[in-house]
């Protein structure tokens, strides 16, 4: 390629970039109202230091049926605006602790720029208000109390980045809602079969965002975003008054990602069959024993119980438990396990996940972090905001719109070297069964997610709640399917129970509530095997099974 060749293309790219940028009115209005505000304020209080405008702008496609009937169909759009405003130093400043001081609103769906700036200056007021009256708090508050164990500051510089999407086509964007709501009908026809059932319906979503980030130092940045749900679920009640849910969702970036509707169809009837079975199954009893995880269950296992204790910002607050705080460079986890964040990719082991991303909510660059390395704690996931011992974002700051920016999950992936068959691993249940006097292991096949306590205030456990449990016997009994089972313990005595895990991988997406609100995560694993967990009953409904039949099962 000539130089005139290489100058003529670098011109088309700035001419593209600059035309781009010029339909999106938006961009520009956010950009010279950042900095006209900033001027301003910084000339009213010396203390304001620092200044970001985030807007997520999200249209969302929804569809719902129940038992072969649509429920609804409806779209909306929404902007929502989420001004940052710094008053202090970056050392000390009104994020202490977690304080903040934000002011999020929506902004309208028009391209009148008087009207888009009024509402980004009423908020912008308001947020600079909350900043300010928190840091003279904690200006107070420092004087009377002890020092505090991390000493880092409070923000840190980042790269300016500039990066600019061009604008969506939202008419080529918009699903046939109608095609939906016809394979959502036919998918939930199936359900409406059992009488067994209590709920038996579908969901499709699909969620098209664009947002935008400019900060005072220099940060410009436009993205988009596509995700696209689509989830079937039933639900049972035992005669004891357990309910017996299922779930089984189904990720794509576009529509056209989503499996194939006999695929689907397949699958609601294999849950149909198994939520009937389930409603009939053996209670089971605690037990303390071998267990199998399958991959989805060992990604939520890994995302709740590890993933969690790796966000750096949360180890500022001096009430959490800092589980990992001071052991970088110490083995955490058996020496045949890695584990991976990496918000860079689309895909694992052939799956596409739901945590992928360019940019985060600080403006910083996406990046993957190898968190642990052959058993060794690496890293943290860190925002711009600094802890003892760890400086500087690794792009994994992120928030639901509105929110404050936290350390959180993206795409976790495990990978482990002591790699065995899926059989291999029974056999190693089954012999450990043996060598503990037990009649059978705990295969966990599916879970629907599950919680983990860091404070410092309450115990540090852990209860992953599974849906689709058997016992593996030891003898040549069946494998039998159980429930009423959680899966709980503590972290640090978990971890040293792993022994081996499989040579396949499996996915979990869905989205993490943590924190700062609900964001895309998925975590991928192979199964393991733990030659010793925990498990208790779950907690169930008094309430009696329905009196009366389900009305279409009355009419036959």
């Amino acid at each position: 390629m000539t130089t005139a060749t290489r100058a003529l293309l670098l011109m088309g790219s700035i001419l593209l970039f600059a035309n781009a940028y010029a339909q999106d009115r938006l961009s520009g209005v956010l950009k010279n109202e950042l900095q006209r505000e900033f001027t301003q304020l910084k000339a009213a209080d010396k203390n304001v230091y620092y200044m970001s405008y985030r807007v997520d702008d999200i249209v969302s496609y929804r569809v719902t049926a129940s038992f072969g009937v649509i429920n609804s169909i409806d779209s909306n759009r929404v902007r929502i605006f989420t001004p940052t405003v710094r008053v202090g130093s970056y050392q000390f400043d009104n994020t202490h602790n977690m304080q903040s001081g934000g002011a999020p609103g929506t902004l309208p769906i028009v391209e009148n720029e008087d009207i888009l700036k009024l509402s980004i200056w009423k908020s912008t007021d308001m947020a600079y208000k909350n900043a300010a009256q928190i840091y003279e708090q904690l200006l107070t508050n420092k004087k009377v109390r002890v020092a505090e164990e991390d000493t880092a500051a409070d923000f840190s510089n980042a790269r300016r980045e500039v990066y600019f999407d061009a604008p969506l086509n939202y008419k080529a964007l918009k699903p046939d809602l109608d095609k939906v709501a016809a394979a959502l009908k036919k998918i939930t026809q199936v359900f409406k079969q059992n009488p067994d059932l209590l709920q038996g319906g579908a969901n499709f979503e699909f969620k098209i965002t664009r947002k935008y980030f400019v900060d005072t130092d220099g940060s410009d940045i436009v993205e988009n975003g596509t995700e696209t749900w689509q989830s079937i679920f039933g639900n049972t009640k035992a005669a004891d008054g357990m309910e017996l849910p299922l779930y089984k969702l189904y990720f794509a970036y576009m529509p056209s990602g989503l499996p194939a509707g006999d695929s689907v169809l397949a699958d609601v009837s294999g849950m149909s069959v198994k939520l009937s079975a389930l409603k009939n199954s053996p209670l089971a009893d605690p037990f303390v024993g071998p267990a199998i995880l399958s991959g989805r269950a060992a990604g939520v296992f890994f995302h709740e119980i590890f993933g969690h204790r790796l966000e750096g910002k949360r180890m500022k607050n001096e009430f959490d438990g800092q589980t990992f705080k001071n052991k970088i460079g110490t083995e955490v986890l058996p020496a045949f396990l890695s584990i991976a964040m990496d918000p860079t990719t689309k895909n694992v082991s052939g799956s596409q996940v739901n945590g992928y991303y360019k940019f985060d909510d600080e403006g910083v660059a996406a990046q993957k972090v190898a968190v642990v390395e052959e058993g060794i704690l690496r890293n943290f996931l860190m925002t711009r905001t600094p802890i003892n011992g760890v400086s500087g974002s690794n792009g994994h700051a992120r928030t639901a719109p509105g929110g404050i920016p936290e350390s959180r999950q993206s795409n976790l992936v495990v990978t482990g070297k002591s790699e065995k068959t899926f059989s291999e691993l029974r056999d190693m249940l089954i012999a450990e069964c043996k060598k503990q006097g037990k009649q059978y292991g705990y295969l966990f096949q599916d879970v629907q997610g599950g919680f983990t306590n860091v404070g410092r205030t309450t115990p540090n456990a852990f209860n992953v709640l599974p849906t689709e449990v058997y016992k593996i016997y030891t003898d040549d009994k069946p494998d039998e399917l159980v429930r009423g089972v959680d899966l709980i313990g503590t972290p640090l005595s978990m971890f040293k129970h792993i022994t081996a895990c499989s040579n396949t991988t499996e996915t979990f997406n869905g989205m993490c509530g943590s924190g700062s609100g609900w964001v895309p995560v998925s975590a991928s694993s192979p199964a393991i095997f733990v030659d010793v967990i925990e498990t208790q009953k779950k907690s169930k409904s008094s309430e009696r099974l329905p009196v009366l039949p389900r009305p279409d099962l009355d009419k036959q």
